[in-house]
């Protein structure tokens, strides 16, 4: 099996780093998908392409923060080693939620209606993190356990999983992940057309990839840990609580503004 590893090829001496391009591929996608959507809604391309800017900058902060926090021991002798995420060190939960932070922050300063925009984002962020997990399998990076399952496979030197397990068959937790964000992205398509107000696909995307990622954890050999217990699978948790108490409050004030305004429905679509 041929598996580049970190670097996918080299232009010349500059090395073209696999994750790094697969999160442009991933942003420009997502552009291209939210953009699509927001010019339906009458908003501007240039704004979603702040949007995206800003999303991607908080995404990497978000995820850097995240992964440092829980691996403080590491970086604790070697402070500026935190500067260098070509190194490697990212976690996608906090990638997401400093994507969603700094989106909001945006979306508020610019007037943008955060839930309708929210849905719009959705596809495009389970899309770019099924094409980060393509890329953490080429770097045999977020890699799982050794196993004698016929799923199974050998990572080559030169990746991350053979730093740590060899040439010891290990299960490719990373496609598994890819995949189910994938199928997750399909329903959630299907049932964007009968949402039952804005906001709804946003938070069921939350908590169906927190329900997937907390059944990966169980085969993940690379997890953070926090006190022996997994720091995914405990953010999982508190995701998939937050995203259901969220769509009944959500649910809640727009049926009592329906009611208010005589039983029609007509708030639900308004909601922003």
């Amino acid at each position: 099996m041929w598996l580049p590893g970190p670097v996918l090829f080299k232009i010349g001496p500059i090395p073209i780093n696999t994750l790094g391009l697969a999160v442009g591929l991933a942003a420009f996608i997502g552009f291209w998908l939210v953009s699509r959507e927001a010019k339906k809604e009458g908003i501007s391309p240039d704004l979603i392409l702040d949007l995206t800017l800003y999303a991607m900058i908080g995404g990497v902060l978000g995820a850097r923060f995240w992964y440092v926090l829980f691996m403080w021991k590491e970086y604790v002798n070697n402070p500026l080693e935190i500067l260098m995420v070509w190194h490697g060190g990212l976690a996608i939960q906090g990638g997401i939620l400093g994507g969603i932070l700094a989106g909001v922050w945006f979306a508020k300063r610019k007037g943008l209606p955060v839930w309708e925009l929210s849905d719009m984002v959705a596809p495009a962020l389970l899309l770019g993190m099924a094409i980060g997990r393509f890329a953490d399998f080429l770097n045999g990076d977020a890699y799982g356990i050794p196993s004698n399952s016929f799923l199974a496979i050998r990572f080559p030197p030169g990746t991350y999983a053979y730093n740590v397990y060899g040439s010891t068959p290990i299960l490719p937790m990373q496609l598994i992940e890819g995949i189910g964000d994938l199928m997750i992205l399909g329903i959630l398509i299907i049932l964007k057309r009968k949402k039952s107000f804005p906001g709804l696909t946003f938070l069921l995307m939350l908590i169906s990839y927190s329900i997937l990622r907390f059944i990966v954890e169980f085969w993940r050999g690379d997890s953070l840990l926090l006190y022996h217990l997994k720091v995914a699978q405990l953010t999982a948790l508190i995701t998939i609580f937050v995203g259901s108490v969220l769509i009944i409050w959500r649910w809640t004030k727009i049926r009592r503004r329906a009611v208010a305004n005589g039983g029609s429905l007509t708030a639900i679509n308004e909601e922003r």
